[in-house]
């Protein structure tokens, strides 16, 4: 019982976590992509919404999307 000093550790063990050795291969890279790939994801996503993007009432207050949306914007008075 408990955590003996010597034990062998086995290298063949796998768990999502990445078991006694939680160092993968390329983990650097790999999670550059991986945000590369959800910012490009994500900027196509929202050129699209702004695109569809439609108000037929005038909105009450200033709307973040107005900077890049191409919808006619309210005259101030």
């Amino acid at each position: 019982m408990g955590g003996g000093g010597g034990e062998h550790i086995p290298k063949g063990v796998w768990s999502p976590s990445g078991g006694w050795y939680p160092d993968p291969i390329h983990w650097r890279r790999n999670t550059a992509l991986a945000i590369l790939g959800t910012v490009v994801t994500g900027y196509f996503v929202l050129q699209h919404s702004a695109k569809l993007e439609r108000r037929y009432n005038a909105p009450a207050h200033w709307i973040p999307s107005s900077m890049w949306a191409k919808v006619p914007q309210r005259e101030e008075d």
